[in-house]
C-alpha cells in the first residue's frame, strides 16, 4: 500500500505524552506540511501560535477542559483563523481543517503523537496566545513524543457512507 496511505490509516490520536522535548526542526516540519494545505483562492487564512515554554502551556492547560493532555504536551500548536486573510468563512473553516490534517500526518510521520482539539473562539485562550484583531482559535493540537499507543477503532463500512448516482 502506498505510505500516503498507509499514513492515514495508521494515525492516531494520542492523548498522553512523554516528557522528551520536540526537535525544532520537527516542529518546523509540520508547520510546513500545515502552510501547504489547499485553501480557496489560496487564501491561506491559517495562522500558527507554538506554545512551547513551561509557563505559557501551564496557563494554557488552566483554561481548557483537556488540561492533562495540554500540560503533558511539550509543545502545542493553536491553530488560528486570520478573518482578514480568509474570504469565506466556511470555505476558511474548510482549509483550517486541511490544514490541521496535513499538520497530524507530519506529526505521524515524524513518530510523534497528536490530537485534534476543537477548542474555537476562546476570548480567554486567544488572549494567552496573543491573537491580532481578526484572528480567532479555531483548535489546539498538543505535540509530543507517544506515551501511549492508542488501539484502532472502527470505521463504518463504506457501504454505510456512500451512495452512488
Amino acid at each position: 500500500m502506498n505510505e500516503v496511505l498507509q499514513a492515514i490509516r495508521a494515525r492516531r490520536s494520542v492523548r498522553a505524552f512523554r516528557s522528551q522535548p520536540v526537535e525544532a526542526e520537527k516542529v518546523e516540519a509540520i508547520l510546513e506540511a500545515g502552510r501547504w494545505a489547499p485553501s480557496g483562492k489560496n487564501a491561506q487564512p491559517w495562522r500558527f501560535v507554538i506554545v512551547e515554554s513551561a509557563a505559557k502551556r501551564e496557563e494554557l492547560a488552566r483554561l481548557v477542559p483537556q488540561r492533562n493532555m495540554i500540560g503533558s504536551a511539550p509543545v502545542t500548536i493553536a491553530l488560528l483563523l486570520d478573518r482578514k486573510a480568509g474570504y469565506d468563512e466556511l470555505k476558511d473553516a474548510q482549509g483550517i481543517g486541511a490544514c490541521a490534517q496535513n499538520m497530524l500526518l507530519a506529526v505521524h510521520a515524524l513518530g510523534l503523537g497528536a490530537c485534534w482539539i476543537g477548542r474555537a473562539r476562546d476570548r480567554e485562550v486567544e488572549a494567552l496566545l496573543g491573537a491580532r484583531e481578526g484572528e480567532e482559535l479555531m483548535m489546539l493540537i498538543p505535540i509530543g513524543y507517544p506515551a501511549e499507543e492508542p488501539p484502532v477503532r472502527e470505521r463504518r463500512p463504506l457501504s454505510e457512507l456512500v451512495r452512488r448516482i
